[in-house]
């Protein structure tokens, strides 16, 4: 019973994520005035009218937002086959976690098969879509992405030989650090860092793989390693040892990428800013989607559910 409980809800988040909906796309086509029974229990029966009047002002809004979207943005924002890709592979992920099961938890959560579910799914990243691109035309500015490429660094490869003083004497020190001096000597006459490295590095870790660290950016090294690597060339090596707290470094860049021009940049920038802004401010996701539906002429002539969009909108502007 629990594992059946766990199921319906992992679904429910799953139905949840699609933005402001949390409902599938399905509506029940029932005249209002339908006083049809259509449950009875001890103390009474419920009627199609009693039960669609609660259901539209519980769901109405969340219902009508998915199906409105769903025709605007399949004209806006169409899906594409890479998004396609992406929810197939997590259908296949939940029917892979769900088996048997995976068909009567869709029914259980609002959907009345894959097809919908996918619908569903597919929704949700046609609204990321769109409210990246919202995000990435309105709300990023010039200056921004001008700065953003001001400050971008990008990432290099280094290897290095770590040379551990055995106490923290001045003597200990003077002894680690001319061994490092050594080292740097025999590099310059010819002989192979990644070997000398595997000999006599005192970081096991990087040692062993003949001092490889992999990529990295600023910020990801202690100051004074950072400041050294970043100033070589590729293939260079300091020319001294460099003191950090855990040793003397003997650091050689092995490669890196390269820092093209602001146009060539330009839509990579974009799109980590806005993912930053979106994780920053979420009413932005709620903004984009209240102006796409602006764009395209959208009104609602029910007054329960106009009444809350208005309350939702008016939460969701900016103070």
């Amino acid at each position: 019973m629990q594992f059946k409980k766990r199921m319906a809800i992992v679904l429910s988040v799953a139905a949840l994520a699609t933005m402001i909906s949390g409902c599938s796309t399905q509506a029940a086509a029932v005249a209002p005035e339908d006083t049809t029974v259509i449950a009875t229990f001890t103390q009474g029966t419920l009627s199609q009218e009693a039960l669609n009047a609660e259901m539209q002002t519980k769901v109405g809004m969340q219902t009508l937002l998915d199906m409105v979207d769903q025709a605007i943005l399949n004209e806006v924002e169409p899906a594409t086959e890479q998004m396609t890709t992406v929810v197939d592979g997590n259908i296949e992920s939940i029917k892979a976690y769900y088996k048997d099961d995976f068909a009567d938890s869709l029914i259980i959560n609002g959907f009345k098969d894959e097809a919908t579910f996918k619908q569903s799914l597919l929704l949700n990243e046609q609204r990321n879509s769109y409210v990246a691109k919202y995000v990435a035309s309105s709300i990023i500015t010039d200056e921004e992405l001008q700065a953003a490429y001001d400050n971008f660094s990008p990432k290099i490869e280094a290897s290095h030989i770590l040379i551990k003083a055995e106490d923290d004497t001045d003597a200990a020190l003077v002894v680690a650090k001319e061994k490092a001096r050594s080292l740097i000597k025999k590099i310059n006459d010819g002989e192979d860092f990644a070997e000398l490295a595997k000999e006599f590095s005192a970081d096991p870790g990087s040692g062993a793989n003949g001092g490889a660290l992999g990529s990295f950016g600023k910020g990801q090294m202690v100051p004074e390693f950072e400041v050294a690597a970043f100033a070589l060339e590729i293939g260079q090596v300091t020319e001294t040892p460099v003191q950090t707290q855990f040793g003397y470094h003997i650091i050689k860049r092995t490669g890196g990428e390269e820092k093209t021009s602001f146009e060539e940049m330009k839509e990579t920038l974009t799109a980590t800013l806005a993912e930053q802004k979106l994780k920053e401010d979420q009413s932005l996701t709620y903004a984009a989607l209240i102006q796409l539906r602006a764009d395209n002429g959208f009104e609602i002539s029910t007054p329960i559910i106009s009444n809350q969009y208005d309350l939702f909108t008016k939460q969701m502007s900016p103070q």
